[in-house]
């Protein structure tokens, strides 16, 4: 034997290694699980939330759409509730894009026209109308706008290579009898919260229509193609006398006159006012809404202040979260408003509406067991103002002001 000593340090060295690039390994892996749920599987479930909104605010405007003939053919006020936008998914370890806010708004007016072609001045009379858009800020989906137009309902997919789609149909001709509702007011809400809209009705204008045969002139977005091929518009019939260009022109969209024939015993014409009563003709009852037995004087209400308290939280153990939320509130005047806790998705957790508020007053909102984890979002909106005010509940935070407009 040469007793001769074998150096091991190398070999130890070499064993010390293995295990830190086994370490980098599995960490190159796991950013690279990441980036791929972030690619893939993120956008997948944003556009899932987003599609589930999508069909919320659809039925919104379809009901906004029957509120404004109701309103016109029942002469009473009708309110109805658009969610704007909504929120993705609270995340840990990926990242969320802006929360996808939606904007509603009338457009400028446009002349409905009524003539008995006599050529004399009492012969014609002229009502102003808007257009409601409604237009999306999705991420992922789609933003195509939907619009209310001239009773008609539908999306227009015409900026991304798509059509019209027609959602709810005409209600201007039925058994030959012409049924006109101008929109008056402007009008526009942006965010990602609910906005209330307070249609208000003047009084019925048939009074003023002039005699005889009739034509009227109905501005609208849809061609003459539109019209004949995707509404039920009796085209057929001596009511219908064509489509024709303004020469106007509104997203770079031509405008159109929509023009039907009639007579003064076959056309009712009614005037709906967004937020406020129309200007055109001149409601004769005052600014007031009637519920029930009490009247609210609103047309000028607004929150002087307004504040939130988490009252109820567990903190751990099983179904964790906020429960209860006091709101505390200081009015300018007596009015109807909603309190909201919304959920992740941006939905309905928790509701109170107040029918009408006093001057100052405070309410608590439970959630109803379905208790939320921070963050979590509170609203307070005057409903015939439409005005929100809303704040965030972030780790550490118990009392909070709303932030309005």
């Amino acid at each position: 034997m040469s007793g001769r000593l074998i150096n091991t340090s190398g070999m130890d060295d070499n064993r010390a290694v293995a295990p830190v690039i086994g370490v980098v390994i599995l960490f190159g892996f796991l950013i690279l699980a990441l980036s791929l749920y972030q690619v893939e599987i993120v956008p997948q479930q944003n556009a899932e939330t987003e599609f589930q909104h999508s069909g919320e605010v659809r039925n919104d405007l379809v009901e906004l759409r029957a509120g404004i003939l109701q309103a016109g053919s029942i002469d009473q006020p009708q309110y109805q509730t658009i969610q704007l936008g909504t929120a993705y998914s609270t995340r840990t370890f990926t990242i969320n894009p802006p929360s996808p806010a939606g904007t509603i708004r009338t457009t400028n007016p446009y002349p409905i026209t009524i003539s008995n072609n006599s050529g004399t001045p009492e012969g014609t009379i002229t009502i102003p109308t808007r257009f409601i858009e409604y237009q999306p800020g999705y991420n992922e989906l789609d933003r195509s706008p939907t619009w209310y137009d001239a009773s008609v309902l539908y999306l227009d997919a015409r900026d991304n290579r798509g059509e019209i789609a027609v959602i709810e149909d005409q209600a201007l001709v039925d058994s030959g009898e012409v049924q006109i509702t101008a929109l008056q007011n402007e009008f526009r809400r942006s965010g990602t919260g609910r906005v209330t809209l307070e249609l208000r009705p003047a009084e019925n204008v048939t009074g003023n229509i002039p005699e005889g045969d009739l034509t009227v002139t109905v501005p609208t977005r849809l061609s003459e193609d539109d019209w004949e091929t995707k509404t039920d518009l009796p085209t057929d019939s001596d009511v219908y006398n064509g489509v024709t260009d303004t020469g106007a022109e509104i997203n770079n969209k031509k405008i159109y006159n929509l023009t039907l024939n009639t007579t003064a015993n076959n056309l009712t014409v009614d005037t709906v006012g967004v937020q406020e009563a129309p200007e055109e003709p001149t409601q004769n009852a005052d600014a007031s809404v009637v519920r029930g037995s009490e009247t609210v004087v609103n047309k000028n209400a607004e929150f002087s202040l307004i504040e939130a308290t988490i009252t109820q939280e567990k903190t751990n153990g099983n179904n964790q979260g906020v429960q209860k939320i006091r709101f505390d509130w200081e009015l300018s005047q007596e009015t109807n408003i909603q309190l909201r806790i919304l959920n992740s998705g941006g939905g309905n957790a928790g509701t109170e509406t107040l029918e009408p508020a006093e001057v100052t007053g405070s309410s608590v909102v439970n959630t109803g067991g379905n208790r939320q984890n921070r963050p979590v979002e509170v609203e307070a909106e005057i409903i015939e103002t439409g005005e929100t005010c809303s704040v965030t509940f972030n780790d550490g935070d118990d009392t909070l002001e709303l932030n309005c407009g």
